[in-house]
């Protein structure tokens, strides 16, 4: 689908599921208690991690693609501290192409490791598009407002937090792309190898 929002933003978005128990209210993180605390844990260099208190694994695969690993068992009952420790999973896809300035265009998969019955479920196809819409359009309120205070001249990138990490690792990929410093990008295997 095509979105009217600067394809990073999104990205960032979705890099920051902390945010779920506020904006997916209705969607999939209804019922979800607020901890006190989120962390986001990252290996020392990598643009993957897992949140703590929820079983949720992330991954940003430059240059636009997002991965999650949710451990879940029913709408809104996390299950487990980590993903290994949850028999079931919901894995998602997320390609964020910029498609002009201020548009993206989403690309989305998602998958079950159970239940693989639902497949066959006449217009179950139906239902997961409309659940995906509804969760998207939670995001966008959210997005479309940060979009609105770039254009204004606002840094929305400005006030990072301690579970930020991979969205903080994310931009300072982005920074030095743009900058053109293909030879040196933050985090990737060749720099990996170099700090080694």
């Amino acid at each position: 689908m095509e979105l009217p929002v600067e394809h990073g933003l999104l990205l960032d978005n979705l890099l920051d599921l902390a945010h779920a128990p506020f904006t997916h209210t209705s969607t999939f993180a209804k019922g979800w208690s607020v901890p006190s605390l989120v962390k986001f844990l990252t290996p020392a260099s990598g643009l993957q991690g897992y949140w703590d208190p929820y079983p949720i694994d992330m991954e940003f695969r430059p240059p636009c693609m997002v991965l999650s690993t949710i451990g879940i068992s029913k709408p809104g009952k996390l299950q487990g501290k980590s993903t290994r420790q949850c028999s079931t999973h919901l894995h998602q896809l997320h390609v964020c192409l910029p498609s002009s300035r201020n548009k993206t265009r989403l690309l989305y998969r998602m998958s079950l490791d159970f239940a693989p019955w639902l497949k066959h479920v006449p217009l179950m196809h139906l239902l997961w598009s409309h659940f995906a819409e509804k969760v998207l359009n939670e995001d966008l309120r959210l997005v479309l407002g940060q979009q609105e205070g770039m254009i204004d001249g606002a840094n929305v990138w400005n006030w990072p937090v301690s579970y930020d990490k991979l969205g903080i690792r994310y931009r300072l990929w982005r920074d030095a792309v743009e900058r053109g410093a293909d030879d040196r990008l933050p985090f990737s295997s060749t720099q990996a190898e170099s700090l080694s």
